[in-house]
């Protein structure tokens, strides 16, 4: 039933592409807004709508943070994260909680996202329940989230700015035989990297590269221990600091600031520092 379901979708300068995607959802969902943009844009052009709430943020908390704001103030059985440069039909968020109220022992439900690849490491069990795979990793464009299932772990780690959160949100649940299940029947396209405007693209590719980094780096520290966590960004640590010093001498500003963030990114989580980098805009 719609009733049992609250979308949720996370705002960082995506306005117009949040309020196409509200015009194509008809207003047959809940819907709750986090704006980590604090431009107040949402509010003006969407208060007006029944069924949504907007959370508006006085500064860029991150997608893990922000999606938690959401589900803590949930009074919904399900939630569907959607992030706004994913397209989903209406008739595959109905069957996704059809085959919710069908299967009930899950903590995530996840769709196949269109052209991804999904590795056998990825997969638990395969052929699991009808049209089903049992799963320790899907891709974090498209949740749908048995609530209480999510509360009782404690929901996302706020330690994560960007990346790896949902990592280590189904780590967690998988840990705790919480089951992860990927939908064969349904798939979604994900565009990947464009739910911020264009003009905003290189202070984004900044903030990716450093969070990318010092997020793989906390997820392995945080699971597999410190020296493991090493190993894997040290080929990047050494390359990129390489790299921000060539392209500092050449004169290539954009590749010097992406590898210069990498380095910065790697450095700061092998120093064991929170994750203070936020793009300037």
């Amino acid at each position: 039933m719609k009733e049992n379901l609250t979308i949720i979708f996370v705002s960082y300068f995506s306005e117009k592409k949040i309020i196409k995607y509200i015009e194509r959802l008809d207003n047959k969902y809940k819907i709750i807004i986090i704006d980590n943009a604090n431009d107040h844009f949402l509010e003006k052009n969407l208060k007006k709508l029944q069924n949504i709430e907007i959370i508006t943020n006085k500064k860029n908390i991150g997608f893990g943070s922000a999606t938690n704001q959401a589900l803590r103030k949930l009074k919904t059985k399900y939630a569907l994260h959607l992030d706004i440069d994913t397209n989903i039909s209406l008739s595959s968020i109905d069957t996704m909680i059809k085959t919710a109220d069908k299967i009930q022992d899950f903590a995530i439900l996840a769709p196949k996202i269109f052209n991804h690849k999904y590795s056998n490491k990825s997969y638990i069990k395969k052929n699991y329940f009808e049209n089903t795979h049992l799963m320790n990793f899907v891709e974090g464009c498209c949740l749908f989230f048995k609530v209480n299932e999510i509360e009782e772990i404690g929901y996302f780690d706020e330690n994560f700015f960007l990346y790896y959160e949902e990592t280590d949100l189904v780590k967690r649940l998988t840990d705790k035989n919480k089951k992860v299940i990927l939908l064969d029947n349904i798939s979604i396209e994900h565009e990947g990297r464009a739910s911020v405007d264009t003009k905003y693209n290189d202070q984004i590719e900044v903030n990716r590269n450093w969070h990318y980094m010092w997020s793989k780096f906390y997820y392995h520290k945080k699971h597999f221990g410190y020296i493991i966590a090493f190993f894997k960004i040290a080929k990047s640590f050494f390359s990129s600091g390489l790299k921000s010093v060539f392209f500092s001498i050449t004169g290539n500003k954009s590749k010097k600031d992406k590898y210069s963030a990498r380095f910065s990114g790697c450095l700061n989580s092998i120093l064991l520092k929170k994750s203070w980098y936020r793009p300037k805009l």
